[in-house]
């Protein structure tokens, strides 16, 4: 399931204390990392914490003294650790840190349809976006080592259709990093005031240029034939990979540019770059608020925004079927 496959992750990079607080669709991840620790030997803390500000603050205090922290909840809990979470973002890690944040579009078990990408780009966190249990386990190891390459909270966002999905997982041995706990005291960073804050700030700022222009994390192309000039259509997460089975369906895939994107923030500056001046003709999929399209910034860009897509409930392939036949002009069936 998605959720072991997060927890599976979770110990096999490298990760010695994990915390998280139950809710639906995120609850089986911590079940999973005790679950894989016990088979692995990997030598893990894990913790149930009295809610998610809790969790998040036991593994931010974790990361700072540079070990490998997670900490996972569902959507509405981000909301509990939202005062920490922001915080986290100014003073940074030493340690990666990645926050696992399941959000629940529809929604099945939950008090709001709320998208953490939103949350991440208000607070200035980067984020991945998974399609799938496997893309969602590789992405652990991918945010951990981008988070301590700059020294940054990354946040993991699945959804339920990825949490409680089911695929063939390939694992491999946990990493053995030898890393003794170690804080290094400098109140300028760890207890900022309000004249330092502006620095950590502009530091913050320069962190995700520098993130935003970083080739590895640019959407990845599934180019056309040039029989659609000019039109393209941009994807993340689960909706992504249920359009990408829509236009294989309908004999498109290959034939019309598809972007699937894996950070949806910060957004690659040079696809930002190319899809202004490359196309006329802009298809934005993505659950559950427009965060792809604020970014893109162009009026050209259908999607939430405009109505095409609709603006509340899931993108199950029902839904994303017909929004492909408008906006390609294709006979509807």
């Amino acid at each position: 399931m998605g959720n072991e496959a997060l927890g599976r992750g979770i110990v096999e990079a490298g990760v010695t204390l994990a915390a998280s607080y139950p809710g639906t669709p995120a609850s089986e991840i911590l079940a999973a990392v005790v679950s894989f620790a016990k088979e692995t030997g990997a030598e893990v803390y894990a913790e149930w914490s009295v809610n998610e500000k809790v969790a998040f603050e036991v593994a931010l205090a974790n990361s700072m003294c540079g070990r490998r922290s997670a900490v996972s909840m569902k959507q509405v809990g981000l909301n509990v650790a939202s005062d920490p979470f922001m915080r986290a973002a100014y003073l940074g890690v030493k340690g990666g840190l990645v926050v696992i944040a399941a959000d629940d579009p529809g929604p099945h078990s939950s008090q709001t349809e709320q998208d953490s990408r939103f949350f991440a780009m208000f607070a200035k966190v980067p984020v991945l976006d998974p399609s799938s249990p496997r893309e969602a386990k590789d992405m652990v190891a991918q945010a951990l080592e981008l988070s301590e390459r700059f020294e940054l909270p990354v946040m993991v966002r699945p959804t339920t259709r990825v949490c409680h999905a089911r695929q063939n997982v390939p694992c491999g041995a946990p990493w053995r990093l030898d890393r003794p706990a170690k804080f290094h005291k400098d109140p300028r960073r760890w207890c900022a005031t309000p004249l330092f804050v502006l620095e950590l700030h502009r530091e913050l700022n320069e962190k995700l240029d520098k993130i935003a222009a970083a080739p590895e994390f640019s959407p990845h192309l599934t180019a056309g034939d040039g029989s659609h000039p000019g039109t393209c259509i941009i994807a993340s997460g689960v909706a992504g990979a249920h359009t990408a089975d829509w236009l294989e369906e309908l004999g498109l895939l290959g034939r019309v540019d598809f972007f699937q994107v894996a950070m949806p923030y910060p957004l690659n500056r040079d696809f930002i770059n190319t899809v202004q001046t490359r196309y006329d003709k802009i298809l934005v999929i993505e659950e559950t608020y427009p965060v792809i399209e604020l970014q893109l910034a162009d009026a050209r860009v259908q999607g939430r925004t405009s109505g095409l897509v609709p603006r509340a409930g899931e993108l199950t392939p029902d839904v994303i079927r017909p929004v492909l036949e408008t906006f390609l002009e294709l006979p509807p069936r």
